[in-house]
């Protein structure tokens, strides 16, 4: 006889099947809230990349309300200050600009300067902020074949146009090499025109310093329109060149190599199809570690994600600031 307490067929516990049917919908789930996460965080980052480029553009326009020019992509070509230490106090870094002393070279600054780390400078995809992997890659014009210790790196740099005269003050893009004036004496002389003309080693002889320096290119200047120019965008860097010249990834602050704080965009420099990127002229390419997509800032401040697949015709117009072509195609 049953025990007037108890139910019949009751059971305590789940069944095999019930388990591994319960197992399996958790599964499900797990698959279905990874992707999710993983977009999300691709998300905040690609927003974090995009405010980076943000405050750098400002920072730029801010320099041009001040000096009636937007600052110079390097002061000269033989390893003087980039435009990243020149917007300095434009993005609210005035602590680390007064580390510098722009007149002078590189290889004259303190390790402090070098190496200060400024975080908007890194976007949060691809890595955190570094220094450069060691001296050798900070060539620096005094004599030495070698800055004594490693500098800042950083994943942003300006546009320096289509890639087909970068190495000279013509350069199509909106920031250019400085107009310098020099001391008399030894070391690399300016032109008739006021560019510097460095010596192609810079390592081989000593910088002296600056008297003078002004970028050539103002807004009025853009004459395409500042909406559809470039002025700073995401910098191809590979992982496994982090830190390295040949990646163009040594001291975004050094001048010495066109590289560490410039590329290029058209038909001959492509935005990187992929973090992996092994173009042959990858290290002078835009790119990015989002899917699909590379951010820009534009010459009138505003930001945006450029497919990676734009026609590499209209991508050459993006970046170039005069040639009066139109844009044809979404971006």
């Amino acid at each position: 006889m049953q025990h007037p307490g108890l139910r019949a067929g009751r059971r305590s516990g789940f069944t095999l099947i019930e388990l591994l049917v319960v197992i399996a919908i958790i599964a499900i789930l797990i698959g279905l809230l990874v992707p999710a996460v993983q977009k999300v965080r691709e998300s905040a980052a690609r927003a974090q990349c995009q405010n980076n480029l943000k405050q750098l553009a400002l920072g730029c326009h801010n320099y041009h309300d001040v000096n009636k020019c937007l600052p110079p992509a390097r002061v000269a070509r033989d390893a003087y200050a980039t435009w990243v230490v020149l917007v300095m106090p434009y993005i609210e870094q005035q602590a680390a600009y007064k580390l510098w002393d722009v007149t002078k070279g590189c290889g004259q600054q303190s390790q402090a300067a070098m190496q200060v780390l400024i975080p908007i400078m890194f976007c949060p995809a691809r890595r955190s902020p570094m220094l450069t992997t060691g001296g050798s890659q900070d060539v620096q014009g005094t004599g030495a074949a070698a800055m004594p210790f490693a500098g800042a790196c950083g994943d942003y740099g300006c546009c320096a146009g289509d890639g087909t005269d970068r190495n000279t003050f013509t350069a199509n893009g909106a920031m250019l090499n400085g107009h310098v004036l020099k001391p008399a004496g030894p070391g690399p002389q300016s032109g008739a025109n006021g560019v510097d003309q460095p010596n192609n080693n810079p390592a081989a002889l000593p910088l002296v310093p600056i008297l003078a320096f002004r970028g050539y290119t103002t807004l009025m200047t853009i004459t395409d329109g500042t909406s559809c120019t470039f002025l700073l965008g995401e910098k191809h860097v590979r992982a496994s060149g982090f830190g390295t010249n040949g990646e163009g990834d040594h001291c975004v602050y050094n001048g010495a190599s066109y590289d560490a704080a410039q590329r290029v965009a058209g038909p001959s420099f492509p935005i990187a199809q992929s973090a992996t990127d092994n173009n042959g002229n990858h290290r002078d390419m835009f790119g990015s570690w989002h899917t699909g997509v590379c951010n820009f800032a534009f010459c009138d401040g505003h930001v945006a994600a450029v497919n990676v697949n734009i026609d590499l015709t209209n991508l050459g117009r993006l970046a170039k600031r005069s040639d009066g072509q139109p844009i044809t195609v979404d971006f």
